[in-house]
């Protein structure tokens, strides 16, 4: 009996070495390769690669579009009147001045707008759906344009630039939400990227209105821009009709066999049965037990652990940061920095709007391009000081035209231009693409809805100062109120490189375990060592 389990063991144990063998000479000649993030998530994606430009794929795409446009409506409703202000027009119809107090409230009424409408932005996607968040906000911010197109006096100003900011809130704290819950994990970051990129096409579009509307005399100037307001949210609202609801949501209601069919149309190349389907259900479904437990207005959720206090701060960095860099001087105020820099025709001026935002689009778009190849902490710590220094340049150039002297050369008004130009193209490059995506990324599945919302109510206290503060800052102090953003933003590269929480690489409901761990932006940078199989597939060791 002896000799005979002695036999099984020894014919066991030259298999085993066999085996080994045989592995080890697989892994000599296999691609190990070390990949930052979860090794289940890049076992699963490259099991079954989907394919950018099959049928559902472009399906999915135009799904999506509907929800860029929310963007486009928030590109041209922030930027338009950036451009009315420096029309001599609506400044001899509405009797106001480009920069002040007067200036600054009609600008600060739309960020009010924007806080007070964020607060029903969690209650109206967690109970109603993402789909009726963007249909909402599409029919307050056309409500918006009529009033303001049809504006007389302060009064309509008022009122109408308020119900803008209201449904805006509504409309971009649903969108990206949308997005980033219907998009393949492994496209995210791409797709919510260009998703922020279209508030250049609705930049573009309003400077370039603006320009080409200035030539009329009269009302028509100012009204033109104003009425093409409508145009976005209308789209918006007819393609709320033909678009599916999230697969996150409808998982959270009970309606798991349509959330499964929706998955395995646009993620699972109509397979249920896909790994990334079964991965993403599996995940929902863990989650629904503690969303059950939330209330739609409790928001001590966001702050109840540690976990969830490390995802706030990653939300607030972002929220602050974002729009406290310098860009929202160039958003609000862009025409009156050009006249920093000497330059006075109000045409010009209106054309150098229209050409920044062409360039500040195609940083986006390269920067939105770039979102997976380029982690998010990295991109932001290192921008950060580009930024700083760029927005220095636009300083040392407008102050030669704050010295007394009579005569400046050109050359000092073109370079400060340019590097106007590099600020808005980096800037694009850096945050466009990442500031909804990177928010909606930490936020935890319950508490995204309103956690978007909380964000947008930390932007617009930032906008707040931003769009008060600087139209008195600049009619006080000129280029000298510039250095505080150079200041900012070598703080945030500090702040960034500290404690900034990398989130690529994994599944939104992996980084549950990045968040737990005792020091996140360390765990968050950990490697999984990969094998490549010829078919492309990874595989953890």
């Amino acid at each position: 009996m002896s000799n005979i389990n002695d036999n099984t063991l020894g014919q066991t144990t030259s298999i085993i070495s066999e085996t080994e063998k045989h592995a080890e000479k697989n892994l000599d000649s296999a691609d190990i390769k070390g990949v930052q993030g979860d090794s289940n998530f890049y076992e699963t994606v490259t099991a079954a690669p989907l394919s950018p430009w099959s049928k559902t794929s472009l399906q999915l795409y135009a799904i999506l579009l509907v929800a860029a446009l929310n963007a486009t409506a928030s590109g041209f409703d922030g930027s338009i009147f950036s451009s009315i202000n420096a029309m001599d027009q609506y400044k001899k119809y509405f009797h106001h001045v480009e920069t002040g107090k007067s200036t600054g409230i009609i600008f600060m009424i739309y960020t009010v707008g924007n806080m007070i409408g964020s607060l029903f932005t969690g209650p109206i996607c967690d109970h109603l759906g993402r789909r009726a968040g963007m249909g909402v906000g599409s029919i307050i911010i056309g409500a918006a344009a009529i009033v303001l197109t049809a504006a007389k006096n302060d009064s309509y100003l008022l009122g109408g630039r308020f119900m803008l900011g209201f449904g805006i809130s509504i409309g971009t704290s649903s969108a990206p939400t949308y997005a980033l819950e219907l998009a393949p994990p492994q496209w995210r970051a791409r797709i919510v990227g260009f998703y922020n990129t279209f508030f250049y096409t609705g930049s573009i579009l309003s400077t370039g209105v603006a320009y080409a509307s200035n030539k009329a005399s009269g009302e028509l100037a100012f009204r033109l821009p104003l009425g093409l307001q409508l145009f976005p949210p209308f789209c918006i609202l007819i393609g709320c009709f033909f678009i599916p609801e999230s697969p996150r949501w409808l998982t959270a209601r009970g309606k798991k066999e349509r959330a499964q069919a929706i998955l395995a149309k646009y993620h699972g190349g109509g397979d249920v049965n896909h790994p990334l389907v079964q991965l993403e259900i599996r995940e929902f479904e863990e989650g629904i037990q503690v969303k059950k437990a939330q209330s739609v207005w409790n928001y001590y959720d966001l702050v109840n652990t540690r976990n969830q206090r490390w995802r706030m701060l990653m939300n607030a960095f972002m929220s602050f940061f974002a729009q406290l860099s310098g860009n929202s001087v160039l958003t609000y105020y862009l025409p009156s920095m050009y006249t920093k820099l000497g330059i006075t025709s109000t045409d010009r001026r209106l054309l150098l709007t229209f050409a920044n935002s062409i360039v500040s689009c195609t940083g986006a778009v390269a920067g939105s391009a770039t979102n997976d190849m380029i982690g998010r902490r990295t991109k932001l710590w290192i921008g950060s000081i580009v930024l700083s220094c760029l927005f220095a340049a636009v300083t040392g150039f407008s102050s030669q035209f704050d010295l007394g002297k009579e005569h400046v050369s050109s050359a000092f008004s073109n370079g400060g231009v340019a590097f106007i130009f590099l600020f808005g193209c980096a800037y694009s490059f850096i945050y466009t693409p990442l500031t909804a995506t990177y928010c909606a990324e930490v936020l935890a599945n319950h508490t995204r809805a309103k956690g978007m919302g909380v964000h947008v109510i930390m932007s617009n206290c930032a906008n707040l100062y931003n769009t008060f503060v600087t139209a008195i800052a600049l009619d006080s102090i000129g280029y000298k109120y510039y250095l505080v953003f150079v200041a900012l933003n070598l703080f945030y590269a500090v702040m960034w490189f500290t404690f900034g929480v990398e989130t690529r690489g994994r599944t939104l409901e992996e980084l549950d375990a990045v968040f737990d761990a005792k020091w996140p932006p360390k765990a968050a940078l950990s490697k999984a060592t990969m094998v490549k199989r010829e078919d492309g597939q990874l595989e953890g060791l």
